[in-house]
């Protein structure tokens, strides 16, 4: 994906993240995962420099909903350490599915081309050894991963329905944001099922 190219944009209400308030905002989605916000509509390349919103749909969790408004959507992606939620509402159902449709057509572009550059660097066409290879990863039961594996070296974030550490894993070296949730909190907040789609994205 060399040429960045604007899949859609238009008019959206963006709810604000701390004043709860709904502002229109012009927005422009790329498909390379940049979804960015503006005042007004921009006119010339100076102005699109500027945007006052901008973050990625990439490996992002899409969900309608008709509130707090009719028509809907919330954006929920990862931004370095932090999940963030985005909610947005247009007009009418059929406008919020184009933008839904556009927006999860990005997000699934993106995985592939993610996961073909993985397949890519993990082995080559003259590699015969290949099929073997997954024929005996595919026999292997998977390994639960727990989080006595893992060293804890730092709290990045917390909020209301838990934190996020900063934590090495023992076998590797590696370091991950673990994010641990608080169960309770979850259930009574009705947040279930948007926490296993999390997992699953992330």
């Amino acid at each position: 994906m060399n040429d960045v190219a604007i899949v859609k944009e238009g008019w959206l209400h963006k709810r604000g993240e701390y004043i709860k308030t709904w502002r229109p905002r012009y927005f422009l989605l790329k498909n390379d995962g940049t979804f960015i916000g503006y005042k007004e509509r921009p006119q010339d390349v100076d102005q699109r420099e500027s945007p006052l919103n901008n973050f990625s749909v990439a490996q992002c969790q899409l969900m309608k909903t008709e509130r707090p408004r009719p028509n809907t959507f919330i954006i929920r992606c990862l931004q370095w350490t932090t999940v963030i939620e985005r909610t947005f509402h247009v007009e009418t159902p059929e406008e919020r599915e184009e933008w839904a449709t556009a927006i999860q057509t990005v997000a699934d572009g993106l995985k592939r081309q993610e996961e073909e550059t993985m397949d890519f660097r993990s082995g080559s066409p003259s590699d015969n050894s290949g099929a073997e290879e997954m024929e005996v990863s595919l026999a292997k039961p998977k390994h639960r991963v727990t989080m006595n594996e893992f060293e804890y070296l730092k709290l990045l974030g917390k909020g209301t329905f838990g934190k996020v550490i900063l934590v090495k894993e023992k076998a590797t070296g590696r370091y991950y944001a673990m994010k641990i949730l608080k169960k309770e909190v979850i259930v009574a907040k009705d947040e279930v099922a948007h926490t296993l789609t999390e997992n699953r994205v992330l």
